[in-house]
């Protein structure tokens, strides 16, 4: 009788176990767009300084976003352009995405001084290479474990005309 419920609840929890690489991240980044304009997103891929596709995503070397971009309204820069990156890790126990702590280093700051190439002009499928670099926040990689799915929101908001730019992607990403 032992042997028959130890073995029902094994299969009940293997069932209800979650992938260790949600949503494909073992082998390519998943994306999509979380602002609903009037700029668009119409594709993501992570690539390295030289442009070359990177998978998975090395956190500890500045790589770059590349982003094609649909922008019929607004020319943004700064001092208005404003960028917010969030962390969040997979919890395979939960089934959930956990936001990691950033401490504020990566809220608010002045896009065009951090990896944004400014001013992004007006245009249809235009190719802008944002800049991930966390090798100057090491208080934030020490808190990411190595070879693990992680997702990145990345938003860009323009005081000036109020409107945002947010894409999120979950990828897998190497912290050392």
């Amino acid at each position: 009788m032992h042997r028959i419920l130890f073995a029902l609840l094994l299969c009940v929890s293997l069932s209800l176990a979650c992938d260790q690489w949600p949503n494909t991240t073992e082998t390519k980044t998943t994306w999509w767009q979380c602002s609903s304009g009037p700029a668009q997103v119409v594709n993501v891929q992570p690539t390295d300084k030289s442009g070359k596709y990177e998978y998975p995503i090395k956190l500890t070397e500045p790589c770059l976003i590349q982003t094609t971009l649909n922008n019929p309204n607004t020319v943004y820069s700064s001092p208005g352009l404003k960028q917010t990156i969030k962390v969040a890790s997979w919890n395979q126990f939960s089934c959930s995405w956990s936001n990691v702590p950033t401490f504020g280093l990566l809220t608010d700051i002045d896009a065009c001084t951090n990896g944004v190439p400014c001013p992004i002009k007006t245009g249809n499928n235009q190719i802008v290479n944002l800049e991930l670099d966390f090798s100057d926040t090491p208080a934030i990689i020490n808190l990411l474990h190595n070879d693990k799915p992680y997702q990145l929101t990345y938003i860009l908001h323009d005081d000036v005309s109020k409107e945002e730019i947010c894409m999120s992607f979950q990828a897998r990403c190497l912290t050392k």
